[in-house]
């Protein structure tokens, strides 16, 4: 016992000093290029592989059962991440059209890698670390659920504008439809930068957090340390210094609620895709709601603090009332940290392996 805490406390902290120390180094070259007037797109898709890399990585370093990581997978992601950092990078001192090109090409071929490593993991080593497909329909009811009270969100905020015209405009769209459907059919190749933050807070970080605190506590715990984790963005990308403060309370917000939700689905399904999917769906719909197919609305905005407390009330109602149920306050229902699933997993393994000798010793001699 004492082993696994120790190993449980090892991984924590590598984890975080990638997971929560890359943003603060990256941030600094984000300052660099919001000064001179840099496009920080490929910064921000790189800011959502930091978690699962500081995961992977402490994983890779402190975890006893070796034999059952799917290194191919990890090795994999991992390249990905050194690649997409050196290329924000690079950004800052070229102006070339091809770097976006390249990025998207990298992030295409990476998630086929993906999938093609973790087809041919072996089921155990999938269980092992958190990567089964698992709990189908539980998965399909939890991500309409998201669908559902995603649109009631943005029906209302328009209907608060008095613009609820201008949404079921949206709709009548052709190219609108046509833009929803390749959205669900990129998942496929482009999933990798949401399975990027969803590896690292929930399947890692929430049920460390949550043994330590409880299931609602560390759940809190989590939303404002996921909110402040995109301060770098908050500043420089999504909007300016100015609006810095206001945009990262409101981020704190959105991950507080948001995080509440995502922790309920997960603890559902214990199924990381479950709230893989959901992430994808919960940035790819915003240019599908707002009318903007571009997605430049998305960066560089003004936002008020009228703006935030009405997200807060909006935010609170559609996600956070799973902690109020009592499936989520039950601490039977926690996912296992991944010290223990492993371990599982293992111990699991032992015991068919015992079950086959014991088989063969006891087989009649011929």
């Amino acid at each position: 016992m004492y082993m696994k805490e120790r190993n449980e406390k090892k991984q924590l902290a590598i984890f975080s000093m990638i997971a929560f120390g890359l943003p603060v180094i990256m941030g600094l070259f984000m300052w660099y290029g919001y000064s001179n007037n840099k496009n920080l797109d490929l910064f921000s898709m790189a800011h959502m592989y930091y978690p699962a890399a500081g995961a992977m990585i402490a994983l890779l370093l402190s975890n006893s059962n070796h034999k059952l990581i799917p290194k191919p997978f990890f090795i994999c992601y991992l390249l990905q991440t050194a690649m997409m950092i050196g290329i924000s990078l690079f950004s800052l001192f070229s102006n070339s059209e091809a770097l976006p090109q390249l990025s998207g090409l990298l992030m295409i071929v990476g998630g086929l890698l993906l999938w093609l490593c973790l087809l041919i993991a072996k089921k155990d080593r999938r269980a092992a670390y958190g990567l089964s497909r698992k709990n189908w329909k539980a998965t399909i009811w939890m991500v309409a659920l998201y669908v559902i009270l995603y649109t009631a969100r943005m029906v209302v905020a328009y209907a608060a504008e008095g613009n609820l015209s201008g949404m079921l405009e949206i709709f009548t769209k052709s190219a609108v439809w046509i833009a929803l459907l390749s959205t669900l059919v990129s998942y496929i190749p482009l999933f990798v930068p949401y399975f990027g933050e969803e590896y690292g807070w929930r399947y890692f970080f929430q049920p460390i957090l949550q043994k330590r605190y409880g299931s609602l506590k560390g759940i809190l715990i989590l939303g404002v340390l996921w909110g402040l984790w995109h301060l770098p963005l908050n500043f420089f990308f999504y909007t300016s210094p100015a609006d810095g403060l206001i945009s990262v309370t409101n981020q704190v917000v959105v991950c507080l609620t948001l995080g509440i939700f995502y922790a309920y689905a997960y603890m559902k399904t214990d199924n990381i895709w479950t709230v893989v999917a959901m992430h994808f769906l919960n940035n790819n719909l915003v240019p599908i709601f707002s009318g903007d197919l571009t997605g430049e609305s998305a960066k560089g905005y003004s936002i008020t603090w009228s703006v935030v407390g009405m997200m807060a009330i909006l935010m609170t109602i559609c996600y956070a009332w799973p902690a109020l149920t009592k499936f989520f306050k039950d601490r039977g229902n926690l996912n296992p940290t991944p010290e223990h699933r492993a371990d599982t997993v293992a111990y699991s393994l032992e015991d068919e392996n015992e079950q086959k000798t014991a088989t063969l010793n006891q087989s009649p001699a011929k």
